[in-house]
């Protein structure tokens, strides 16, 4: 009868009907004596809370899971429930524990068992979420090696999505949409290919990857398809319920307004002029509105990072509509105390660039210097500056990683790799050869 109503909730589950399946599974629980089926059914309902946004729940069940893995001294179990703890960990933004946990994960998985590049993949997001550039890098790459090696499509997608998502927060945009275009491409056929046990989790690739490719399509200015993408994450994402993707999709949209904002606003003709001011205040106005329906969803989900950025997205919207500056200030000081809180310096950084330009307006220079003074520190201890003494990600540009997983502005590495013969090409920061240590990541859109 247990087995039963765990085999009814797997049902309810690929029907995306995932708060019956949750019910059904934690029934079964009560009647559960058998230590392995318990340890199963706490990961289907991990997995459905994590899809339903409730990722403190997530978390609680993901503990369940270690402790009897504990009781029953199995590694395999260890392992699993180390990576779910990890998981949770890095989608609640304590990043330090995700690292810890991934490790753990490792520690305790077979050799060349797939979950062992699942464990560096959630390592990997997690040094973004720290700024570790290179240590992120160094995760992918042995992630892509892993996935690679055992077709494993889903990983690589995910894998392309976290190395898009390193170059458009470094403001290589180009090579953030080559990324996020080649995991769409991959997950589309992927999706084509599925059967009816997989077809829910390679559907949830799709919208996901299209939610993540509106991005770099916004950034570079391609409105039109930045909103496509979205508005099919949107309505593939309300169909099954995903409430992680909704939320992010209203991010995106805000943000897409608030750039055509600032497209519009570089507008200087006369004529046009009081037709592009009034645009630019329906603009940041929708912008706005998109975002404060976005927070409160963030909130309860437990994304500070996506609650942060939102917040900061909502500063910089603010700060355009007339009567709204002192509410902006506000919002700007909560994003900056929450990115201090998870860790995250280069949101702290766009933080003080922000105030910076504040305190210019208001002419309190001594103050804006500060501000810049800061932020340049913290691109400082992330590490970020090239061989130019220049911070990377700082202004819009394009960037180069060498297969030694260190990054640099391509304007001043690939010049330097030029001059150098075979004998010498080295990596002008840790002076590992180039030539003998190719790295998979660096090339793997190549």
């Amino acid at each position: 009868m247990v087995k039963r109503q765990v085999d009814e909730g797997l049902v309810l589950y690929t029907q995306n009907n995932y708060e019956d399946a949750i019910k059904k599974w934690k029934t079964a629980l009560h009647k559960m004596k058998d230590n392995r089926l318990r340890f199963t059914t706490l990961g289907y309902i991990a997995s459905a809370c994590r899809d339903r946004g409730r990722n403190r729940d997530y978390l609680v069940y993901s503990v369940q899971q270690i402790d009897i893995a504990h009781e029953l001294d199995d590694n395999v179990f260890r392992s699993q429930a180390y990576l779910n703890l990890a998981r949770a960990n890095e989608i609640l933004a304590d990043y330090f524990k995700a690292v810890s946990y991934s490790r753990s994960s490792l520690q305790h998985a077979c050799s060349n068992d797939r979950i062992q590049g699942y464990a560096y993949l959630t390592m990997a997001d997690a040094y973004i979420g720290i700024c570790n550039f290179s240590k992120t890098l160094e995760c992918l790459d042995k992630t892509l090696s892993i996935a690679r090696e055992h077709d494993d499509y889903v990983m690589e997608i995910q894998l392309l999505n976290t190395m898009g998502k390193v170059f458009l927060a470094l403001k290589d945009f180009p090579k953030g949409l080559k990324y996020q275009e080649k995991a769409l491409q991959l997950a589309i056929s992927n999706a084509k290919f599925s059967n009816e046990e997989t077809s829910n989790t390679a559907t949830k690739f799709v919208r996901l990857t299209k939610l993540k490719l509106a991005t770099p399509y916004r950034l570079l200015g391609d409105y039109d398809s930045a909103t496509k993408c979205v508005e099919e994450a949107m309505s593939s994402a309300s169909a099954v319920g995903d409430r992680p993707v909704q939320a992010k999709c209203l991010v995106v949209l805000g943000d897409i307004q608030r750039s055509k904002d600032n497209a519009e606003s570089t507008s200087h003709s006369e004529y046009v002029y009081y037709t592009m001011l009034f645009s630019s205040f329906v603009h940041s106005k929708t912008a706005c509105k998109k975002y404060q329906a976005a927070l409160p969803m963030l909130q309860d989900m437990g994304d500070r990072y996506g609650y942060t950025l939102s917040m900061l997205c909502l500063a910089k919207a603010l700060i355009k509509l007339e009567g709204q500056k002192h509410t902006a200030v506000e919002v700007l000081s909560t994003a900056l105390s929450t990115a201090q809180a998870i860790g995250n310096k280069l949101l702290q950084a766009r933080c003080y660039l922000l105030n910076e330009i504040g305190y210019l307006s208001e002419n309190r220079s001594d103050d804006a210097k500060i501000a810049s003074e800061t932020a340049y520190r913290l691109f400082k201890e992330m590490d970020l500056y090239c061989i130019c003494d220049q911070p990377i990600g700082f202004h819009r540009e394009a960037l180069q990683i060498l297969p030694c997983t260190h990054i640099f502005h391509e304007r001043c590495i690939i010049p330097l790799l030029q001059k150098w013969t075979v004998e010498t090409q080295n990596c002008p920061r840790c002076k590992k050869g180039l030539i003998y240590n190719r790295s998979y990541v660096a090339f793997c859109c190549d």
